[in-house]
């Protein structure tokens, strides 16, 4: 069944190409006093009202169709309750914490976003083909499920999963387009079956279209040839794409967000996470499609050390000193 995977995914990203793109740089600076900035840079309208954002001119001015948008905030909390980035319409939010813990010579603070799942936006879960857990490992890689698996063992149960996401797959795009036709069926002449029967049936093409290998992502007029027995669809096809390219981009828009989370915390990183620490400052990989099996929480700690501890210190132990000196005299 690997076919699916190419032929839909392939067909779905050429569509998106043309329409928008989805690579954005996301740098979010976390500062001492629990206040922050985010500054946002996209060459895309996957953007969220940013009327509050102040919009500043990037570094690289050779491409002047990339939007560098850029916001301070008192807090985390309120940085998250502000998303910048949206998908099909619809925000992608999520919740903000930052926690300090004092230790007289230094502070840790731990710094965390939990992104929100995306799961309840599709008309039926990942989770029919596979655990939680093996969704969130398929798309995110955790939690690492086939570790202490032998090269064999990994590709058998890769397989068998990597089969259910594409039933998922090939279930999410096919019912768009029967959504699409079945929301213009007005438009179809003479039609096999009534409204209401061709959604009720729609179920069944989706499984007869899956077992039978209609693998072509413009094949569904075909399939609904074959499954009705009729041509009656066939005059439909001639506007299909214009209005399938709508409600197709406002189903799975969301994977196709990617985006390079870049952190920067006070003071010196002791545990970044699932990033990577180059010069102090943290990357992460962050996809739309982290949030198609549940939240997903990027996380880190940084120690920042009290200079004025030292100070303190410093001149308590000279007082003590003094006052020793001063008796023994």
């Amino acid at each position: 069944m690997l076919k699916f995977k190419y032929c839909i995914l392939a067909a779905i990203a050429a569509m998106m190409v043309t329409s928008c793109d989805k690579n954005v740089t996301m740098v979010t600076e976390i500062n001492r006093d629990g206040t922050c900035s985010r500054q946002v840079s996209t060459k895309d309208d996957c953007l969220t009202d940013y009327d509050s954002w102040q919009e500043v001119t990037p570094a690289d001015t050779s491409d002047n169709k990339s939007i560098v948008l850029r916001r301070s905030f008192e807090s985390v909390q309120e940085m998250a309750a502000n998303p910048i980035l949206k998908a099909s319409g619809k925000p992608i939010r999520s919740n903000a914490s930052l926690d300090g813990k004092f230790k007289w010579f230094y502070t840790d603070y731990t710094f965390t976003e939990t992104f929100l799942s995306w799961a309840d936006q599709f008309d039926e879960p990942l989770t029919d083909y596979m655990s939680a857990q093996e969704a969130g490992f398929m798309w995110t890689g955790y939690p690492n499920l086939v570790e202490g698996m032998t090269g064999i063992d990994m590709v058998d149960y890769l397989d068998a999963l990597q089969e259910g996401i594409e039933h998922w797959e090939y279930r999410i795009v096919t019912g768009c387009q029967l959504k699409t036709i079945a929301n213009h069926y007005e438009s179809i002449p003479n039609p096999p079956v009534s409204q209401e029967e061709f959604i009720s049936l729609k179920d069944s093409i989706m499984e007869f279209g899956y077992e039978n290998c209609y693998d072509e992502f413009e094949n569904v007029k075909g399939l609904l040839k074959d499954f009705f027995k009729s041509n009656a669809f066939s005059s439909f096809f001639k506007d299909y794409d214009k209005l399938l390219d709508s409600d197709l981009e406002n189903t799975v828009e969301l994977p196709f967000i990617k985006t390079s989370y870049i952190l920067k915390m006070p003071g010196r990183v002791i545990d970044p996470g699932r990033g990577t620490v180059s010069d102090g400052v943290i990357e992460y990989r962050f996809e739309g499609g982290f949030l198609i099996p549940g939240d997903y929480t990027i996380t880190a700690t940084s120690r920042a050390t009290n200079v004025w501890a030292f100070i303190i210190s410093g001149l308590v132990i000279l007082l003590a000193l003094a006052t020793l000196f001063y008796r023994r005299k």
